[in-house]
């Protein structure tokens, strides 16, 4: 029987729904927030480690899902009502912490060994627990669907950082384009609808093809009154993936994998079903792993497509590469020349 955890806060532990935002004139714009205010850094403890070869690698390795696809569609499920059902979840830090995020905002999160399900229904706070949000870059995903829905957002700084050190201005700026006040105070982001009703569509050039940008404009866009223009976005794997969940969940989502998304938002969104793609970047570190030892892998599920340039570079420096299925890949460097 499969093992099941259900993810819930006790009260006393659940964050207080916060007041209702200030009014505009009180509000200090983000970019005059003091350059000198700093917060504390969480400090980690990360495991050592260590290798000892040479030695020679074989057999075959199960590719996980992906990590990066993984966190936006579970942040993307507070969008929808209802339960979505989420397949091929890494088991990682970053998705555990992820539920966590979702549990602090109201919402039921059951895992039964890779797959997720996820019930937006009972969420009753728009400011997820700040310890959990700053555990990981992915939690400020949560910002765009929560002003999406819900009009209003009080999220943590991603990943305990300075907001000069891993900014969110596009973040900021984007959202502000979709009809939202934004300011920066002790250390959370706070947005709200500024007509009070919701996000309006709009259109918004980011400065760079930021993923996490892209991908948080987009869920925010969604639920959006109108139809909106994002130009110069990221075409990552992990952005089509985004936009086919939010798609199969009612929305209109357009471009995907372009270089602009065209947006029609919709008052609704229902939870739906997804399976995780496998993760390209774990998969060609084991490709790495088996070129620089001189030694023979089979991996899969993988998409070749996605992993075509690399292949084209490991098959130049004399390593074999053969695909045995639609999803099997099969590296072999037997070459005695020292290209690695």
């Amino acid at each position: 029987m499969a093992s099941c955890s259900t993810f819930n806060l006790s009260p006393s532990s659940k964050p207080t729904k916060p007041t209702k935002p200030l009014p505009h004139y009180f509000l200090k714009p983000l970019i005059h927030e003091p350059e000198t205010e700093t917060r504390t850094r969480i400090q980690t403890p990360y495991p050592k480690l260590i290798i000892t070869g040479p030695s020679k690698l074989s057999g075959h390795v199960p590719i996980s899902g992906s990590k990066n696809s993984a966190l936006p569609i579970l942040a993307a499920t507070l969008c929808c009502s209802g339960t979505s059902k989420i397949h091929n979840v890494p088991n990682l830090f970053d998705t555990r912490t992820m539920a966590s995020v979702l549990a602090s905002l109201g919402a039921k999160v059951e895992v039964f060994n890779n797959e997720m399900l996820v019930n937006t229904d009972g969420v009753d706070s728009v400011e997820p627990n700040s310890d959990e949000i700053c555990k990981i870059r992915g939690g400020f995903f949560v910002i765009g669907p929560l002003v999406a829905r819900f009009r209003e957002a009080v999220v943590a700084l991603p990943g305990g950082c300075n907001i000069g050190t891993r900014p969110v201005d596009l973040y900021i700026r984007g959202l502000q384009a979709l009809g939202a006040v934004v300011e920066l105070r002790d250390g959370k982001v706070q947005a709200y609808a500024a007509n009070g009703r919701g996000l309006v569509g709009g259109s918004f050039q980011l400065d760079y093809a930021s993923v996490g940008a892209t991908e948080t404009l987009m869920m925010a866009a969604c639920m959006a009154d109108g139809t909106t223009v994002l130009s110069n976005v990221a075409r990552e794997p992990e952005v089509v993936d985004l936009a086919r969940f939010l798609n199969d969940s009612g929305a209109c989502v357009e471009g995907a994998g372009s270089n602009q998304l065209v947006i029609k938002g919709k008052p609704l969104l229902h939870g739906s079903e997804c399976v995780i793609a496998a993760d390209r970047i774990e998969a060609g570190t084991f490709m790495l792993a088996a070129a620089i030892t001189r030694s023979c892998i089979s991996i899969s599920p993988v998409i070749p497509s996605q992993m075509s340039c690399l292949i084209q570079k490991l098959s130049a420096a004399g390593c074999k590469i053969r695909q045995y299925s639609h999803d099997t890949l099969e590296l072999t460097n037997t070459s005695g020349f020292s290209s690695f």
